[in-house]
C-alpha cells in the first residue's frame, strides 16, 4: 500500500513537471513568434487594415506576431481618384517592418517605401533596393553613386544611411535606414510623377519646313554627356525610362542635338539600327 502511494506521488510528480514545462514551451515560442515590430505613416492619415482587420488609423506602432501579412490603407480622402494600397509583407522576428505611403491625386503622383529586414547566414550586412514605378532608377547611398535599381550590395558597413532614389522626371525620394549586421536591409519604393514632368523645359521652335519630326532648326546644338554611376549612358528608343535601350555612350562624348523633350534630349548617333536615339539630360549638358 505504502509503495502504491509512492508510485502515485511520483507520477504526479511527473505529470505536474510535463505540463509547467509544455506551457513554458508554448509561453517562449509564443513569445518568440510575436516579438516583430510594424510602423506605418502616410499622408493623408489612412485606416490601416491587417489581414482584414481594422486596426486603427495611421500612424500606428503594433508588435504581432511574425509572419506573412497583408496591409491595406484607405486614405481619408474625398477625392475618389485616390485608391486604398495593399501589399503583402514578411514581418521578422525582432526587428521593425517600416511601411510609409504619401498619397497623391492619382496613383503616378504617389509615394511611398516598404523598409525591412531580412536574416541572412553569412553574418554580413547586404542591401537590396527595388522599385515597383519606374522600373529602373539611380540609387546614391550616403552620397555615393551605387547604380540602377534593381540593386544589391553585397556588404555595407552597419549603421545609419541615407539613400536618395530618383530618376528624370520623377521626384527623389530620401529614405533614411539603419543597415544591422547579419541582416539584408531590404527596400522596395515607388517614385511620383515630377509635375515638371508634364512641362516642355525646352520649347522647340517651329521648323522651316513642316516635318513630322520635331528637330531643332540650329545646327549648332550639342550635348556633352557627364559623368554616370555606371561610367556609361544608356541610350533608349524613345524619351522615357521604359523605352528599350538600344545604345550606350561614354562620358565625354559630345553629340548633336536634335530636339529635347521634357527631361530627355534626342541626339543624332550612329548605331547599329538606327541614326539617332534619346538620352537623360540628367547626366548631359547641352551647348
Amino acid at each position: 500500500m505504502e509503495l502504491n502511494k509512492k508510485v502515485i506521488a511520483i507520477i504526479l510528480v511527473i505529470s505536474g513537471l510535463l505540463i509547467a514545462g509544455s506551457f513554458g514551451i508554448y509561453r517562449y515560442y509564443h513569445a518568440i513568434q510575436a516579438d516583430a515590430g510594424l510602423k506605418v505613416e502616410s499622408t493623408p492619415p489612412s485606416q490601416v487594415f491587417i489581414n482584414n482587420q481594422l486596426v486603427g488609423n495611421t500612424p500606428i506602432d503594433k508588435v504581432l506576431p511574425a509572419g506573412e501579412v497583408t496591409i491595406k490603407l484607405i486614405p481619408d480622402s474625398t477625392s475618389s481618384a485616390i485608391s486604398a494600397y495593399q501589399t503583402k509583407i514578411q514581418l521578422t522576428p525582432q526587428t521593425y517592418t517600416v511601411i510609409k505611403r504619401d498619397f497623391g491625386d492619382s496613383d503616378s503622383l504617389t509615394a511611398g517605401e516598404t523598409v525591412s529586414l531580412l536574416p541572412q547566414s553569412t553574418g554580413k550586412t547586404s542591401l537590396s533596393i527595388v522599385t515597383s514605378y519606374p522600373v529602373s532608377a539611380s540609387v546614391t547611398v550616403d552620397d555615393q553613386p551605387q547604380g540602377f535599381t534593381p540593386l544589391s550590395l553585397a556588404d555595407i558597413a552597419p549603421g545609419d544611411r541615407k539613400i536618395v532614389i530618383s530618376a528624370p522626371g520623377y521626384s527623389s525620394r530620401v529614405i533614411y535606414v539603419k543597415a544591422v549586421t547579419g541582416y539584408k536591409l531590404a527596400v522596395s519604393a515607388k517614385l511620383k510623377e515630377s509635375p515638371l514632368a508634364k512641362l516642355d523645359l525646352f520649347p522647340r521652335p517651329s521648323p522651316v519646313l513642316a516635318t513630322a519630326s520635331a528637330s531643332l532648326e540650329s545646327p549648332d546644338s550639342f550635348v556633352t554627356v557627364l559623368d554616370t554611376p555606371t561610367g556609361f549612358l544608356r541610350v533608349r528608343s524613345g524619351p522615357g525610362l521604359n523605352k528599350s535601350e538600344i545604345g550606350q555612350i561614354k562620358p565625354g562624348e559630345k553629340y548633336p542635338l536634335l530636339s529635347a523633350s521634357s527631361d530627355w534630349y534626342q541626339i543624332q548617333v550612329k548605331l547599329e539600327s538606327t541614326s539617332s536615339g534619346w538620352i537623360s539630360s540628367q547626366y548631359a549638358a547641352k551647348k
